[in-house]
């Protein structure tokens, strides 16, 4: 008797194991999507966390000075002739910044002006300084989840001559020397008071009013900037030193750190970090009207590089929170009412 040949599967059979796998991957996929953003979460946490060990540190070798930029007008400490003079105290930031990076990669990177570098570049102290870091660009000070900073970074390896390639511009009107300057980016921003006056006639505010302010701050002009202390510091587990200007983790695409349901890590002055939900901080004050009860109130107006507004208008009004404390450095942004 002839043996029976092994029977292979039918069409209806392989559609419904087909089916089956299709079920299991999105019953799966959610998940593992979910995971994937956790794990990305918490190495943005250990960024921060890393950033706050190297300013607490630098502060108790510097005499509780915050890590900032210190150059001034008419600065001389360059090796290079070009950055051996400032016209203002914000330019002697900037050739602070770019003599960091020549020094440390050896390049020629140029200058440039008209850019506060205290905001996102004043990382580079504390690199310059061995305490965060030894190499540029540093990845740690970039966000897993900023796609852009990461490529800016790579740009400077494989592509330095297009250090944008790969990615929109995100600011159209700035020198292209600046734009160079991009592969320093971090996406990890101090907070005004840190660097700046809390209040006086030059004091910093928010810009608003165009598209991209919001990134922006306005300069009345003088010198804005002030050497911070750390025991100027009122409620250090309690005030925001640095934040990311988007929260990337929480939602399905960034959205701005100033609506109210924007949830991001958050790095204070005692160097905790803690995932704090925006619409849970005080909503701070106005620099320059120190004793007015209203709070810094702007327009989220996005370039076309950035996250569209939550209304899907053209733009949207958001409070300043805790990247304007009311009372500044000495002000509460979580877990009690605003110091006067």
């Amino acid at each position: 008797m002839l043996a029976q040949k092994d029977r292979g599967f039918t069409l209806i059979e392989l559609l419904v194991v087909i089916m089956i796998i299709a079920l299991l991957i999105g019953i799966l996929f959610p998940g593992l999507g979910a995971a994937r953003r956790t794990a990305r979460q918490q190495v943005c946490m250990s960024n921060m966390r890393q950033m706050g060990v190297g300013l607490i540190n630098y502060a108790s070798d510097a005499r509780g000075s915050l890590a900032q930029f210190s150059w001034k007008t008419g600065s001389s400490r360059s090796q290079f002739a070009d950055l051996q003079s400032a016209a203002d105290p914000n330019q002697g930031h900037i050739n602070q910044a770019v003599d960091i990076v020549r020094r440390h990669l050896k390049n020629n990177q140029p200058v440039f002006s008209n850019r506060m570098v205290a905001r996102n570049f004043s990382y580079l102290v504390l690199v310059d300084g061995g305490y965060f870091g030894d190499k540029l660009p540093e990845r740690a000070v970039v966000c897993p989840d900023d796609t852009n900073g990461l490529t800016w970074q790579r740009n400077l390896v494989e592509n330095p001559t297009d250090i944008l390639a790969g990615t929109m511009d995100p600011d159209p009107g700035s020198d292209p020397e600046y734009k160079q300057f991009l592969s320093f980016w971090s996406t990890y921003q101090a907070v005004p008071s840190s660097w700046t006056s809390d209040t006086s006639a030059v004091a910093v505010t928010q810009a608003s009013g165009a598209a991209g302010y919001h990134l922006l701050y306005s300069n009345p002009g003088g010198d804005s900037f002030t050497n911070v202390r750390m025991d100027q510091v009122s409620f250090p587990s309690q005030k925001v030193y640095i934040f990311d200007l988007f929260d990337r983790h929480s939602r399905k695409r960034p959205i701005f750190h100033a609506y109210a349901d924007a949830r991001q890590p958050l790095l204070f002055f005692d160097g905790s970090v803690s995932m704090r939900r925006t619409g849970d901080a005080n909503r701070g004050w106005m620099p320059s009207a120190p004793t007015s009860p209203f709070a810094t109130y702007y327009l989220y107006w996005p370039t076309p590089a950035e996250p569209p507004t939550l209304s899907g208008n053209v733009s949207d009004a958001v409070y300043g929170h805790y990247r304007w404390t009311r009372r500044g450095i000495k002000g509460v942004d979580f877990g009690g009412k605003e110091v006067w």
